[in-house]
């Protein structure tokens, strides 16, 4: 069997506005613990704050956007997908990857 190499990944995920600092800090250490108990490691975490969403998710009308940069195996990736879709904290999520030529002009 051949080692599959680690991949560039960057999720995007918003959590609940009605949760205090603290709260919005431990769902976020969560996620980075998660990612990094699959074997993945966590490059970047940007705090883009509490901002407006587009339409009403969950009868919620702000969210927390949280973005994170990171490299994982692509078998990891699922799992990584349902923790953040069971996560009570987390209304919405997206995971996708980052081209070499993207990664390389940041």
């Amino acid at each position: 069997m051949t080692e599959k190499k680690p991949v560039s990944y960057e999720t995007m995920f918003i959590i609940r506005p009605n949760l205090d600092e603290d709260a919005v800090d431990r769902s976020i250490n969560a996620v980075e613990e998660f990612i990094k108990a699959q074997g993945g490691s966590v490059d970047s975490v940007d705090k883009k704050g509490r901002k407006r969403l587009a339409y009403e998710v969950n009868k919620m009308r702000d969210g927390y956007y949280v973005v994170i940069s990171f490299k994982a195996k692509p078998d990891s990736i699922t799992a990584i997908k349902r923790m953040m879709t069971l996560s009570e904290d987390i209304i919405r999520s997206l995971i996708v990857v980052v081209e070499a030529s993207t990664a390389q002009k940041a």
